[in-house]
């Protein structure tokens, strides 16, 4: 099977009072969370591979090799 990349944003959440790391891929709308960086990380690898076996197609929508840009907007 052909390597694929994604962007991940990853931000820091309480969830049910406890503190975890949330990992957001942004070409698939997959999200996921971890007690670490790497576990966050490593889970939303699991979720992303999980979708692309359900849905091959949507593998076209990781096609492009330019990154997201993600920038904070202060009003």
């Amino acid at each position: 099977m052909e390597e694929v990349s994604f962007s991940a944003v990853l931000h820091e959440e309480d969830l049910d009072g406890k503190h975890v790391f949330v990992a957001d891929c942004v070409e698939l709308g997959v999200s996921d969370f971890g007690d670490s960086v790497d576990e966050s990380l490593s889970n939303l690898k699991k979720g992303v591979s999980l979708l692309l076996e359900e849905a091959p197609e949507k593998r076209v929508l990781l096609k492009t090799k330019e990154p997201v840009l993600v920038t904070r907007v202060v009003l």
